[in-house]
């Protein structure tokens, strides 16, 4: 666990039973197995997660949430992915994906027009900040761009790599709307653009993995919004970056509870096997060469669960107090980055015990491909150490990288 059952409550105790159970209950690797070979989102199980509460978890009762921490939400989160099959119950989770920014930012009106269908499992949400040309660089000049003509902002541009990008209701889009401004995230804003003509999507077909969860691209092709349409209504206008980075800083340190879950799972399942599977007559956990790699990763394991429970607590204080921001945002790339690399690692090993079983079709091959993806989502991991190193040395010295 993440978080040390000494330091919950009984309500918390119960949230983690609750969300285990589940995950037993709906997320066997059998299931996941059949979902990703039909490359379908699973509707049935994310409104199942919707009726236990377990979607929109933080946003208040009044907008169809539990009005729970984000400490909680990574309780239940954790469970979940630990007991069932990490990729699937992470495309489950991600149905979600953006909603977050109008909770945080969002309007009354906003916030009551989007988050209890999404709360109810009616529909999913989307968040576009990628591109092709730039990549997990948010920072620059955004070819997504966003220019006044009226009373209508009118959007042109594409968004790519985009989860839910075939089945969102609503994208919250970062585009560039001050196209002269220096430095260039200065004039940056995020609209909330409702599915209507001139939005076009496409799924890719051919993934590595993740593949219950529709990853694509997002074409807006003079797509009209109103100034209602800011995220947070007109007074955020070219505020957009900076939102971006207060989203971006919760959504990696819940990478880093995907990543820890997935690999305490992965290893579990590789001390479990090495028992059982014996070479020159005898198991191959008694090989001390194998007895070692399993004790390292066990020990990288529960670095990281550290590293990521002190970036949710972080991420928690920030909430209430802006003074601890810059040391979030360095913990939350920490934690995204290094539990990520050792959810690798870990899936790496499980596949190494298990062998050629661990190659063919079984949960190891499936969750080696899911995990890749953990280093690149939400930036890559060069991203991370780019920005550890900016709140580290200072930009002044980062120029020189």
């Amino acid at each position: 666990m993440v978080i040390p059952d000494f330091e919950l409550t009984q309500e918390q105790k119960l949230l983690k039973q609750t969300a285990h159970e589940f995950s037993i209950k709906y997320f066997a690797p059998k299931v996941a197995s059949e979902y990703e070979k039909k490359r379908e989102f699973p509707w049935d199980l994310y409104r199942k997660m919707a009726e236990q509460g377990f979607i929109g978890m933080t946003w208040p009762p009044e907008y169809g949430g539990q009005g729970a921490s984000f400490t909680e939400q990574v309780i239940a989160h954790y469970e979940l992915i630990r007991y069932g099959d990490p990729s699937l119950t992470n495309a489950v989770i991600a149905g979600s994906f953006g909603s977050d920014m109008i909770a945080h930012f969002g309007t009354h009106e906003q916030k009551a027009k989007w988050l209890p269908r999404v709360a109810k499992g009616e529909i999913t949400s989307a968040a576009c900040f990628t591109e092709p040309a730039g990549g997990s660089d948010i920072s620059r000049k955004l070819d997504t761009q966003a220019v006044k003509d009226g009373d209508y902002w009118i959007i042109n541009g594409t968004k790519t790599f985009i989860t839910n990008a075939t089945t969102a209701s609503f994208f919250i889009t970062l585009a560039q709307t001050d196209l002269n401004v220096q430095p260039s995230y200065r004039g940056q804003t995020e609209f909330i653009i409702e599915r209507q003509n001139g939005i076009e999507t496409t799924a890719f077909e051919e993934k590595l993995g993740w593949l219950a969860s529709p990853t694509g691209q997002v074409v807006f092709n003079n797509v009209k919004v109103r100034d209602d349409d800011i995220l947070g209504g007109p007074q955020n206008l070219n505020r957009g970056f900076y939102m971006g980075l207060m989203f971006l800083d919760q959504a990696r340190a819940a990478i880093g509870v995907i990543a820890v879950a997935t690999a305490e799972q992965a290893l579990e399942k590789a001390i479990s096997y090495s028992k059982e599977r014996k070479a020159f007559g005898k198991p191959i956990a008694g090989f001390q060469g194998l007895g070692f790699r399993l004790v390292e990763m066990a020990t990288k394991i529960e670095a990281a669960k550290s590293l990521v429970w002190k970036s949710v607590k972080m991420v928690e204080k920030t909430r209430e107090d802006l003074s601890f921001a810059e040391e979030s945002v360095k913990l939350a790339s920490m934690a995204k980055w290094y539990s990520a690399r050792v959810a690798v690692e870990a899936c790496d090993l499980l596949v190494d015990v298990m062998a050629g079983y661990g190659y063919v079709e079984s949960d190891a091959e499936r969750w080696y491909r899911f995990v890749k993806q953990l280093e690149i989502v939400e930036g890559t991991k060069e991203i991370q150490k780019n920005t550890i190193a900016r709140i580290m040395l200072g930009r002044e010295i980062l120029r020189a990288y």
